[in-house]
């Protein structure tokens, strides 16, 4: 558990600024979201799948890097106890289309595409690519909503079903 209350630590320190004053490489559109998914569901069941998983996503969303006209895009990074308890890193990059408005917010879709680390023996072949090179590719596909700065999203990766809880600094 102490990795985990560290990972989030770093995640507050590094939204702290964020929450005032605006680095130069910061435009006026850019802000900066947090997000936490406390476990995820299982489509299928394995023995060996955990509760809990505990991940915490610290992402920098902007309207400037995006193409298939979409809204927006996300960098982001995300520190979490995978499938089988065994701690994982991963960066990503995904896109934002608003969908319509729904609920007094704003109903998205997103998909990410990540680089993840941190599957090891005996389940090292449940990522593509990660036997040969120890990291995995993943594509993940979110349904999300955001009112102000407190969103929700529901996402899929692989046979694991996460709903996450996000706050977003900045305008």
């Amino acid at each position: 558990m102490s990795h985990r209350l560290a990972c989030l630590a770093l995640v507050l320190l590094l939204a702290a600024p964020a929450a005032g004053a605006r680095p130069a490489w910061f435009g006026e559109e850019d802000r900066f979201r947090v997000a936490y998914t406390p476990r995820v569901f299982h489509v299928t069941n394995d023995d060996d799948f955990v509760d809990w998983n505990h991940v915490v996503a610290a992402e920098f969303i902007t309207p400037r890097h995006v193409f298939w006209n979409a809204d927006r895009s996300h960098f982001g990074a995300a520190v979490f106890d995978n499938s089988y308890g065994q701690f994982s890193q991963t960066i990503y990059y995904g896109l934002e289309w608003d969908w319509k408005p729904a609920w007094g917010g704003e109903l998205f879709w997103a998909v990410s595409l990540g680089l993840v680390h941190g599957y090891k023996e005996p389940h090292e072949d449940q990522l593509p690519l990660n036997n040969a090179l120890g990291v995995g590719v993943t594509v993940v596909p979110a349904l999300g909503w955001e009112r102000r700065r407190l969103g929700f999203a529901v996402s899929l990766s692989g046979s694991a079903v996460a709903l996450r809880a996000s706050w977003r600094f900045g305008g």
